[in-house]
């Protein structure tokens, strides 16, 4: 691994943590910050595929209306970066409460973040 792709990594790592904080903390501007507005995001729940920022924030509205939030709801466990410097690719263990599913991330660099 190279001093820059330990960056990027380090870097996708804080986006990726400081969104799930923002779950937890039911923070919709934090959710949805770091995003493009062109996002596609494929969910483990109807609707399975979102595309743009105004589904997506859908998706959480959704998602807030049965999850209050706070500790336990929304954790990332085994978070696995591959990053370079305009992509990355990201897999982790994610628990929702009890329930437990695999999140993957495909995130590119966009004004420089």
């Amino acid at each position: 691994m190279t001093v820059t792709s330990d960056v990027n990594e380090k870097q996708v790592r804080a986006v990726i943590e400081s969104w799930a904080k923002a779950v937890r903390d039911g923070d919709m501007e934090g959710i949805l910050a770091n995003h493009t507005p062109n996002i596609l995001m494929y969910d483990v729940v109807a609707p399975f595929q979102s595309e743009g920022m105004t589904a997506y924030r859908k998706t959480w509205e959704l998602f807030f209306q049965y999850s209050p939030g706070g500790e336990g709801s929304f954790n990332l466990t085994n978070l696995k970066i591959t990053a370079s410097d305009t992509v990355a690719f990201a897999h982790a263990a994610l628990k929702v409460f009890e329930e437990k599913v695999r999140l993957t991330l495909g995130l590119i660099k966009a004004n420089d973040q």
